[in-house]
């Protein structure tokens, strides 16, 4: 499974898309805070990401409601990460209840946070491929609505308008 992760995410074209962004500017992550901030708020639930998902590891760019070891390493490794599945299936991907879910019962991310919902849009880089994704996490089962798809597309629009900001020259 991983070496397969690996290469569906490894794509050479895409990982230089997403290191020609400067995704280390204090500008762009304060911005992409509030960005993941106002969807937490809009969509009532206790965690938001801005992220990026690289070969091996999914690195988070900008968070609401993020603590303990996840928000020290800024990530947590692709096999884990449900961001990984919105990023290799390129469409918006909703997790109801990751205990009850076959495809995510086993996830240590969801079994050492407590969380169990999911629900996140892809970020597209102007190449076409999924750079990453914003998303909201839930502590309690949930079923999303267009409405809420909606409002995560907005701000992966935004996010992906803030990155183009800082694309390096």
């Amino acid at each position: 499974m991983k070496t397969d992760l690996f290469d569906r995410l490894g794509v050479p074209e895409r990982i230089r898309e997403i290191a020609g962004y400067d995704l280390f500017d204090p500008d762009l992550r304060t911005s992409l805070d509030a960005l993941a901030q106002r969807s937490a708020g809009l969509l009532e639930a206790p965690v938001s990401l801005v992220s990026v998902v690289l070969d091996t590891s999914q690195f988070i760019i900008g968070s609401h409601g993020v603590s303990g070891w996840v928000a020290e390493t800024q990530g947590v490794p692709a096999e884990w990460a449900v961001c990984t599945h919105t990023v290799l299936a390129g469409e918006p991907y909703a997790v109801v209840d990751g205990p009850t879910d076959p495809r995510h019962a086993d996830n240590p991310f969801l079994q050492m946070t407590g969380l169990r919902s999911y629900l996140g849009v892809p970020l597209t880089g102007s190449g076409g491929h999924s750079l990453g994704a914003h998303c909201v996490i839930d502590a309690r089962p949930r079923i999303f609505s267009d409405v809420d798809r909606a409002v995560l597309a907005d701000g992966a629009e935004k996010a992906m308008k803030l990155l183009d900001a800082y694309r390096l020259r």
